[in-house]
């Protein structure tokens, strides 16, 4: 069995540094509530972001667990069985689990073991990307390399 790469526990708490186009800025991920029922867990999640020069900005949004996938306001974050070659399409981009073994550094720490999904935009014409996911923690880095709007999120601290 594959450890949880995205595990869904109230109070949990991650935050991330930005880089895009626009310049840096932050954003907070907090798990409000998880409920289960029928092999389907929800998660109702808070997000705070902060750019330099603008008010703070909170959403509320979900995320689920099901059978098919991990999905966060009905985007698969990536799809069951969590395993090398697993692909999916959400047009423009197609999406593939490349590893479950990558390394990677962000500010919050080194993360082995990790879930690597890698996707193309247009099939490369647009870009690519990538995001890891560590055991028993979830995302922990993304990097898009979108020819509109580039960006990279990297975990910066964690609690929960």
């Amino acid at each position: 069995m594959n450890p949880d790469y995205f595990p869904l526990v109230k109070g949990a708490m991650r935050e991330y540094a930005v880089t895009n186009a626009q310049g840096l800025g932050s954003f907070k991920i907090e798990v409000l509530s998880v409920a289960t029922s029928g092999g389907r867990t929800v998660a109702q999640c808070r997000r705070t972001t902060l750019w330099k020069g603008t008010p703070l900005k909170v959403t509320l949004f979900e995320v689920v667990r099901d059978s098919a996938a991990v999905s966060t306001e009905g985007i698969p974050e990536f799809r069951f069985p969590v395993a090398q070659g697993t692909e999916w399409i959400i047009s423009p981009r197609r999406y593939w689990i490349e590893t479950l073994t990558a390394e990677i550094n962000t500010p919050a720490g080194k993360f082995a073991g990790c879930l690597r999904v890698a996707y193309l935009i247009a099939e490369g014409d647009g870009g690519s990307g990538e995001r890891y996911y560590a055991p028993g923690l979830g995302l922990v880095k993304a990097v898009e390399n979108d020819e509109g709007d580039p960006f990279t999120h990297e975990l910066i601290a964690h609690s929960g």
